[in-house]
């Protein structure tokens, strides 16, 4: 009888980028079991099953974990509004209202979750705030104003100092909502923040070209 073939054995350990994965998800529920501040690195570890060497190799410390949760948390988001701008037809107004409603409609789900990651007494070291998003909030709403203004559709003299006005104006709206106990239907904070972008860029008061024959 024919020798079988011998399978090769798998690799004895992860690729580097799903250990990085399998360590944020581990982070992400520590932090939002334990908070931030009660959160220790043995914690994190032995949640994912991986030595405080490991780790390392990955992030400095509980604090630049931290703040990669936060660049990722707004990585998802803006993959998300990117998506059903994507899909919302010519028409710059309309992208800019399915921008604002996109960016509004996990909130109410996913507020708890961003107050565990952005709400808590953790001081970051300065080295670690510079963990950003590849793509944040802000560059996808630039990027929205950018093309809307060469479609001659909005109108502003500053594309990126306005996205990120209209963003924090948006931040803070969630803020004083949700920790003021002044509850809003979000029906009724995606009309307000509409018109308030649309004012801001002066949408639908100049020619739309994007939708011309």
């Amino acid at each position: 009888m024919p020798d079988q073939p011998r399978q090769r054995p798998g690799p004895r350990t992860k690729p580097a980028a799903q250990r990085r994965r399998d360590l944020l998800d581990a982070g992400l529920a520590v932090f939002v079991e334990k908070g931030v501040a009660a959160a220790t690195l043995d914690h994190v570890t032995q949640r994912s099953g991986v030595a405080k060497g490991t780790f390392y190799l990955h992030f400095d410390s509980k604090e630049h974990l931290l703040a990669a949760l936060q660049a990722d948390f707004e990585q998802r988001l803006v993959e998300r509004i990117d998506t059903r701008v994507a899909g919302a037809g010519d028409s710059w107004p309309a992208r800019l209202d399915t921008w604002v409603d996109a960016a509004l409609a996990d909130y109410p789900a996913d507020h708890a979750l961003h107050d565990v990651l952005f709400h808590h007494p953790v001081v970051l070291p300065d080295d670690a705030k510079g963990i950003h998003a590849e793509r944040d909030l802000a560059r996808s709403l630039t990027d929205l104003i950018e093309g809307g203004i060469e479609a001659g559709a909005f109108d502003t003299a500053d594309p990126p100092l306005t996205a990120m006005l209209l963003c924090s104006a948006l931040h803070r709206a969630f803020d004083r909502i949700w920790h003021q106990d002044e509850h809003y239907e979000v029906g009724r904070l995606s009309a307000a923040v509409r018109e308030l972008f649309r004012r801001a860029l002066r949408a639908g008061q100049r020619p739309d070209r994007s939708s011309t024959p």
